[in-house]
């Protein structure tokens, strides 16, 4: 409260009030202490007469009998009765009527009996009692007396108390507004001298040194601001340098990696990591789309707490995290001006915005990406071109010359057996054996021919596998089931040749011998490997049979595995594994290093 009334004022005016006050409780104390001594001084005069009139009393028992010559005697005792000091005393006491009785007594009983003694001994009873009424009138003006010196001696003290705490307050006021004050303008003067402008003045209240502390706090301020505002443009324009350096450095390794000569996974992994740390984004995700096909995508996230087995690639897609709750989702497309490539996706923080830079860093990004898939999208079709019309060249040169061949050897046999009369039975036989080889011969090339004429007219495994199970459906009568649970683009297009062409001598062996009514083609990944299967519930097909060997040559081809073999239900299952030529590069080049 004493900080509240005191702080709108100068320190000259508190210091001041605080002289005031305490001139003020002193002259207070004294005024209040010679008051309780007038009380004291106006009772010693009354116990003095009452103490005169008990001398009196006794006076007149002395002289008893009374004469006329005593009179004046009486006379002087009713006046000290009835004197106005005594009158005073015990009104200002309360004794007055105690004092009335007194004074009564006087006058009706102890004058009569006084006037009318013979001797001392008659009237010796009244003037004792007479002298006891006097006694406890004194004894009444005693203890008010006392409690009169009391109540002095205990305003003193308290005064003194006072006194005391106010003396301890103005030196706790002295040393909060005056010297800690001070102290603190000193040692700030001193810092500001050393360039030192981190140090601040607490002073609190609205007087002189509180108001000389903000200024100093706002000298030291202003002068901070003008030595760093120089320090701070620089920081800020390095740090915006460097930051574009960085973006600039990233997006050159970005191209570069893009380029690279490894899968996709591999290529994009640092890529996506880098755009999350140099963005706010987060929750990256990128979706590269076979043939536009939304449905059937490649999802590739940056997840840099999981390891893939194989290849210690971060995009494996592998079941995607959950990503955190809140933000804002934004998309950018993958497309140029032929088809859309993917999408890529991101999360923002609520709140949040990309700088000019960081968008600017997308946008190049997003070309870059757009560009590399482009760029392996017709690389992969130059690839699939480049087989079939090696693989069509090899057909027209076998169909030109071989097939022609064997034309013109079935025709001279069947000269040869028009004249077989004329020949031996053991020339006639012969005849029919190179005959039978000269058939087997022209069907198996007429197979290779027809397998050499198989084109894939669109990139990809599934759309090829997907035509052949509807083409063979229409053979067999009833739907052909297929599973495919491959990645878009997993199998290189050279590979996928040649598991289409086992997938379809497996369908066309179960469609000429097995008799099957349930065919159901599966293709899926396990680890490094690819395992397609072709099953049926036919009796089987014959144990050396051409299509077979086929089969298996063109497995070998790719590097892997193919298992023909009786089903415990019934039935023939074909089985091909093989490890794609991308990944099987890629470990390669793993161990290698």
């Amino acid at each position: 409260m004493l900080k509240r009334l005191f702080s709108p004022l100068t320190l000259v005016n508190q210091l001041a009030l605080i002289v005031l006050l305490s001139t003020a409780i002193g002259v207070t104390g004294m005024a209040i202490s010679g008051w309780l001594v007038q009380g004291v001084q106006g009772s010693a005069h009354a116990i003095n007469k009452a103490g005169s009139l008990r001398m009196q009393s006794y006076r007149l028992l002395a002289a008893m009998p009374l004469t006329e010559t005593d009179q004046p005697l009486i006379d002087e005792m009713t006046r000290t009765a009835f004197s106005p000091e005594l009158t005073q005393a015990a009104l200002r006491d309360g004794q007055l009527p105690q004092l009335q009785a007194l004074q009564r007594y006087w006058q009706r009983n102890l004058i009569p009996a006084l006037v009318q003694a013979q001797d001392a001994a008659a009237v010796s009873g009244e003037v004792a009692t007479f002298v006891n009424r006097i006694d406890r009138l004194v004894s009444s003006f005693d203890r008010r007396t006392e409690q009169r010196i009391d109540r002095v001696l205990l305003v003193q003290r308290g005064m003194a108390i006072f006194m005391a705490l106010l003396l301890v307050f103005t030196v706790i006021w002295l040393r909060a507004r005056l010297l800690q004050p001070w102290r603190q303008l000193l040692s700030m003067a001193h810092a500001v001298s050393q360039r030192d402008f981190s140090q601040r003045a607490h002073i609190s209240g609205r007087n002189e040194m509180a108001k000389l502390g903000m200024a100093l706090n706002n000298m030291s301020s202003e002068l901070a601001q003008s030595y760093a505002v120089l320090e701070q443009r620089v920081k800020e324009k390095t740090a915006g340098l460097e930051q574009k350096n960085e973006i600039l450095s990233f997006l050159w390794q970005a191209n570069r990696r893009l380029h690279m000569q490894v899968p996709l996974c591999e290529r994009l992994s640092p890529v996506l990591n880098g755009l999350q740390n140099l963005t706010l984004l987060h929750d990256i995700e990128l979706r590269v789309y076979d043939l536009e096909d939304e449905d059937n995508r490649q999802e590739f996230t940056c997840q840099p707490d999981m390891t893939c087995d194989d290849i210690g690639c971060h995009l494996c897609p592998r079941g995607i995290l959950p990503t955190g709750s809140g933000g804002t989702t934004l998309k950018w497309r993958l497309a140029d001006n032929h088809m859309q490539y993917g999408l890529l996706l991101a999360t923002l923080p609520a709140g949040r915005h990309l700088s000019h830079d960081q968008q600017q860093l997308v946008d190049t990004l997003v070309e870059q990406l757009t560009a590399t898939l482009a760029l392996d999208r017709h690389q992969e079709r130059q690839q699939q071109l480049m087989v079939m019309e090696e693989r069509a060249t090899i057909a027209r040169e076998l169909h030109d010359s071989i097939a022609q061949s064997l034309s013109c050897m079935k025709m001279q046999v069947s000269c040869l057996q028009m004249q077989g009369e004329s020949l031996p039975d053991s020339s006639q036989q012969l005849l029919g054996q190179i005959r039978n080889e000269l058939n087997t011969s022209w069907a198996q090339l007429r197979e290779l021919l027809t397998t050499f004429r198989l084109q894939l007219n669109e990139p990809g495994l599934r759309p090829a596998l997907e035509a052949s199970c509807q083409e063979y459906s229409a053979h067999f009568g009833f739907p052909i089931k297929l599973d495919y649970q491959l990645p878009p683009r997993f199998v290189p297009s050279h590979q996928a040749i040649h598991l289409l062409q086992i997938a379809r001598e497996a369908l066309s062996n179960a469609l000429k011998h097995s008799g099957a009514s349930e065919v159901t083609v599966m293709a899926v990944q396990q680890g490094r490997q690819v395992k397609v299967s072709i099953t049926d519930n036919g009796c089987g097909v014959p144990a050396n049979h051409y299509g077979l060997i086929i089969m298996r040559d063109r497995a070998q081809s790719l590097r892997g595995d193919c298992q023909v073999r009786r089903r415990e239900s019934g039935g023939t299952e074909v089985v091909v594994t093989f490890i794609p030529e991308k990944l099987l590069s890629s470990v390669q080049g793993d161990k290698h290093e």
